[in-house]
């Protein structure tokens, strides 16, 4: 039976997934590349993702983001070129690849049960993010809203947690599934990447500045910025410093400058939050 690197997996988590391995008879090979996914996923450490990092101590770590970002950036181009599409939506073309082969692998099964391990991972990651939200600045309550459901309205902190949430599940499954499927490359890895690296959310947006339409890669941090509080620094590619944050729950086309006024729109993501109510 494969054994795991005691500090990124617990007890439970090893025996299940020991268990899902030995009820559907892995080879080897793939195996070692499930272990090697699983393990790098529950490696991430949300309670460091959910701290707030002064805001001097985050710039200094943006020329390697940067440096990520353009890594991701061209990991997902190719895709987006081949079918006409957004790099937002480029994203999903690798995963559905890397599922209809599992179908044909046999190992589409293997995964629907793997996901629980790393939704579960997910979850944690969740979690992490709304005790974080508590302890940051928040957006206003929607007036025409149900503060016990979270119903009515995208923007509120709960469901900004939930949303963080929600990606990781995404990407955190995206590469299990690439890693093991597509052994030749694996696009998601510059997404895994930039979670080791602090990422609390990853999102291609549509921007605009002074009338020139561009989709940047923006992450989210959990910054402290003076006079700011604790905030969600939004990081675009290409920035050398952090000029734009937002509020828990502020929608994504409200974008605060951390300093003076900002001329930079996002106009545009594929995401069902975006929209104003």
């Amino acid at each position: 039976m494969p054994r795991y690197r005691q500090d990124t997996m617990n007890e439970p988590d090893m025996i299940m997934l020991d268990n899902i391995i030995a009820k559907y008879q892995i080879g080897k090979e793939a195996t070692s590349l499930i272990v090697q996914s699983c393990t790098r996923i529950n490696a991430i450490d949300e309670a460091k993702t959910f701290s707030y990092e002064p805001l001097e101590e985050f710039e200094k770590r943006l020329s390697y983001l940067n440096s990520l970002k353009e890594k991701a950036t061209k990991s997902f181009r190719p895709f987006a070129d081949r079918y006409e599409t957004s790099l937002c939506a480029a994203m999903g073309v690798p995963m559905m690849e890397s599922i209809a082969k599992s179908r044909k692998t046999g190992n589409y099964e293997v995964f629907h049960e793997l996901f629980g391990l790393t939704n579960a991972k997910a979850k944690k990651f969740g979690l992490a993010a709304l005790y974080s939200s508590i302890h940051g600045q928040k957006n206003k309550v929607p007036s025409a809203y149900n503060i016990v459901f979270d119903r009515d309205s995208p923007w509120t902190y709960r469901n900004e947690a939930e949303h963080m949430e929600e990606y990781a599940r995404y990407h955190f499954n995206s590469y299990m599934i690439n890693h093991v499927e597509n052994t030749e490359s694996n696009p998601f890895e510059p997404v895994m990447e930039l979670y080791e690296n602090g990422s609390a959310d990853f999102i291609f947006m549509q921007t605009e500045q002074d009338k020139i339409t561009t989709e940047r890669l923006a992450t989210f941090h959990t910054v402290n910025i003076p006079d700011k509080g604790n905030v969600i620094a939004v990081h675009m590619t290409g920035d050398e410093k952090l000029f734009h944050y937002r509020k828990w729950g502020e929608p994504y086309y409200i974008i605060n400058s951390v300093k003076g006024q900002t001329k930079l729109k996002v106009i545009g993501i594929a995401d069902q939050r975006f929209l104003a109510d």
